[in-house]
């Protein structure tokens, strides 16, 4: 079964901002490749929810590190995956804060 994804609007609009940053500074290729990992990543997930370790267990969130740079952050809610954050691992872990609002984008 392939799970539903949904992205909160503060992780769509950080997938935004990371891509125009790529782009801006290696150019359109390498956003598009960035791209393409991240929806293999998330199509990946989709199908197998559970591969992602739990790192939130009260609130089930988990985390997928899928490259040395960035890190799925995502909770599973019946039958939808939904996107929280892709964190850049360079920064402080305990910078990242999840916020899951109830507005979200379906992918």
């Amino acid at each position: 079964m392939n799970y539903k994804i949904h992205w909160t609007a503060n992780a769509y609009s950080d997938f935004s901002q990371t891509v125009l940053f790529i782009k801006e500074r290696w150019g359109r290729e390498t956003a598009t490749d960035f791209i393409n990992r991240v929806d293999t990543v998330i199509n990946v997930v989709s199908i197998f929810p559970q591969l992602g370790k739990i790192i939130h267990p009260q609130k089930q969130i988990r985390a997928l590190i899928f490259s040395k740079q960035t890190t799925l952050v995502y909770r599973i809610k019946s039958d939808s995956i939904i996107i929280l954050n892709l964190f850049d691992n360079r920064q402080d872990p305990d910078k990242l804060k999840v916020n899951e609002k109830i507005s979200t984008y379906q992918v």
